[in-house]
């Protein structure tokens, strides 16, 4: 019977991860009877960041284990896990595509509501120059009105004058 000894963590992988990406340690020891407290400590730091004989470690730092039996406890060296952040022209690129989108649609907008004026600007000239003119059954008159305001002008032009 003798508490734990010649702890250490084995680390899946390099330790080197992607941000949003974890590693996962585990705790081994040699122990009898068998270690079946395990607590996870990242260095410098007092309080445990978890436990169980397996952890996955999402951030950076230096990372150890500390087994425990009825005998004692024992902990590991520390071990480091690397969290490479994604690279700053990803962001970039993602903020060119976001303001292109946004300056397409800003574009478009424009367009629709040039389009509207227009629109509505030629449907106002069609009421103007839709006016009838009105011709006069007499002999002597002819009558034209001008929409270009409120107030008509009206002109007569004699018969005499036309011929």
């Amino acid at each position: 019977m003798y508490p734990p000894r010649n702890v250490s963590v084995l680390m899946s992988g390099s330790g080197v991860i992607e941000e949003g990406d974890s590693v996962t340690l585990n705790c081994i020891s040699d122990s009898n009877p068998p270690a079946l407290n395990f607590s996870w400590f990242k260095e410098n730091e007092t309080s445990a960041v978890g436990s169980g004989q397996s952890f996955s470690a999402l951030q950076s730092g230096r990372f150890y284990c500390q087994a425990h039996n009825q005998h004692g406890s024992q902990r590991s060296d520390a071990v480091t896990v690397t969290v490479h952040h994604r690279s700053s022209w990803h962001e970039v690129f993602g903020i060119t595509v976001e303001c292109g989108a946004i300056f397409i649609l800003v574009i478009i907008i424009i367009i629709v509501i040039l389009f509207i004026i227009k629109k509505r600007r030629s449907v106002k000239s069609e009421d103007l120059t839709e006016e009838p003119l009105t011709y006069y059954n007499e002999d002597t008159a002819l009558e034209l009105k001008s929409m270009t305001s409120d107030l008509y002008n009206t002109f007569k032009i004699n018969k005499k004058t036309l011929q």
